[in-house]
């Protein structure tokens, strides 16, 4: 048996600060990502804003076509490109991805129509309740058991969500809609084995040629006239901007979730539809009711208890692996004289 001598553990413990501080420091910068990331989620309302003109669809195509030129060279100079190529490989996985890459389309043809007709507030709605629709479905597909308190914050998100129908006369399948996208592609995107950064690359370039092509259509080739963006310098920067934007959060957020604790990406991530809705309510004065304020009241409150039930379940899982970790480590062996 090895000796250990009572230096060698004097030093392993002056190094476990060290580590500490350390894993505090990449913690803090994760926050400060994932932050960021969603800050700028939230304020996108403002920038598509201004391209309420341009049809959507040719948004759409502009953003997929520059978050590709913007991701494709910096995925291949983090070394990602076998990892790309070996994925593309697996018909499997190429089928997969090319459904997720429609699921990602619909969403941002969606968000950016939303925007541009006035219903900021009815993607708001949808990206609050997303993550309580994500229990629904694993609980639906996946088996997953739904805590206590994350069932009365469902219950109390369907009941916002009546109200908000009541409010506008009808169901806000918009909000439904832009709930649902998230959790049908994490569950498709569970059935691969494909890091996000890899997937997010090949669902990129999967959209590109489509979205080339469509832009050269509509507004160069297929048309007797150009439209108004297709020869207006500050409507092509925008256009062009929108996917270098887009893909900002997205490198920031893949850098965060590595970093930062699952409970503190699931406060933040409500940054987004806080800024949706600021924008929606405050900014641009959208229409709304008293249905609308008391449907936002009950999903705010659907969702403090659904924070604290997360927090609650990751810090009784970090007990449970801590005193796992006490059980099976071995005691120190004692000095001899």
């Amino acid at each position: 048996m090895p000796f250990v001598s009572s230096n060698a553990a004097e030093s392993e413990s002056a190094e476990e600060p060290s580590r500490s501080n350390a894993a505090r420091s990449e913690e803090r910068r994760g926050v400060a990502l994932a932050f960021a990331a969603f800050l700028i989620w939230g304020l996108f309302p403002i920038y598509f804003d201004l391209l309420r003109d341009v049809p959507p669809l040719v948004t759409l195509a502009f953003r997929a076509v520059f978050t590709s030129v913007l991701l494709l060279p910096l995925v291949l100079w983090r070394g990602k490109g076998p990892a790309i190529l070996a994925t593309l490989r697996r018909p499997k996985y190429v089928v997969g991805l090319a459904i997720t890459m429609a699921a990602t389309a619909a969403s941002w043809g969606l968000f950016i129509w939303l925007i541009a007709v006035d219903r900021t507030l009815y993607c708001s709605l949808g990206n609050y309740i997303s993550p309580l629709a994500n229990v629904v479905f694993g609980a639906l597909f996946l088996r997953e058991r739904a805590r206590f308190l994350s069932g009365v914050a469902i219950f109390l998100a369907f009941v916002g969500v009546a109200a908000f129908a009541l409010g506008v006369g009808r169901l806000p399948w918009e909000s439904v809609v832009v709930a649902a996208v998230f959790p049908i592609y994490s569950i498709l995107r569970k059935a691969m084995d494909v890091d996000s950064t890899t997937a997010l690359t090949i669902e990129t370039l999967f959209s590109l040629p489509f979205a080339a092509a469509y832009i050269v259509y509509v507004g160069y080739w297929g048309v007797s006239s150009r439209p108004a963006w297709a020869t207006d310098p500050y409507s092509l920067t925008l256009l062009v901007g929108a996917g270098a934007l887009t893909a900002v959060p997205l490198l920031l957020f893949g850098s965060a979730a590595r970093r930062a604790k699952l409970s503190t990406l699931g406060l933040l991530q409500y940054l987004t539809p806080t800024g949706q809705f600021l924008c929606g309510a405050f900014l641009f004065r959208e229409p709304t009711t008293v249905y609308q304020w008391v449907s936002f009241a009950f999903v705010w409150v659907a969702l403090v208890l659904f924070s604290v039930d997360l927090c609650r379940a990751e810090k009784s899982n970090r007990s449970d692996q801590e005193a796992e970790g006490d059980a099976t480590r071995p005691e120190p062996p004692a000095d001899s004289a």
